[in-house]
């Protein structure tokens, strides 16, 4: 008898622990998995494909955008080829870390890029994302120093809308 309840004390333990920090490792696993997969397509040039893991927003972060998937999606990609054209690229990534902060993911990676023709590493760009509505997170921008191309990889469209 003794066996069965501590048996069943400890599987309620468990069930209960489980359910405390079990969505806590979804969310970092879903953001590491939508920071991974637009920054590799963003590397083999593959932008339709990045852009499904990207979070836009044309209004504000946390209101249903105005804009359609489909006319982000197109600008979105106008935007990163036309950063490429103009030589400023992302060709490798390293050190892609994900936590919870107040039970907000966030993250840091290193970028290789080329800008101008020279390779550089920013060490330690900040990731933010943003949930969609099937409790799914998406990679929503970056940030490192005000430079132009976080704002051109990120899923900001507030100020496109207000030209």
């Amino acid at each position: 008898m003794k066996k069965k309840l501590l048996a069943l004390l400890l599987i309620t333990v468990v069930g209960l622990l489980g359910f405390a920090f079990i969505p806590g490792f979804l969310d970092i696993h879903q953001s590491r998995m939508a920071a991974t997969e637009v920054l590799d397509h963003v590397i083999k040039q593959e932008y339709e494909e990045a852009f499904e893991s990207v979070y836009y927003f044309d209004i504000a972060s946390d209101i249903e955008p105005l804009m359609s998937y489909d006319d982000a999606k197109e600008k979105w990609v106008e935007r990163v080829t036309t950063l490429r054209d103009q030589g400023t690229y992302i060709v490798d990534y390293k050190q892609l870390r994900v936590r919870l902060d107040d039970t907000y993911p966030t993250g840091t990676v290193d970028l290789i890029m080329i800008e101008n023709g020279e390779k550089v590493i920013k060490d330690d760009v900040r990731l933010w994302f943003a949930p969609i509505k099937e409790d799914k997170w998406k990679l929503g921008s970056f940030n490192y120093q005000g430079e132009a191309w976080e704002e051109e990889l990120s899923g900001n469209f507030v100020t496109a809308n207000e030209s």
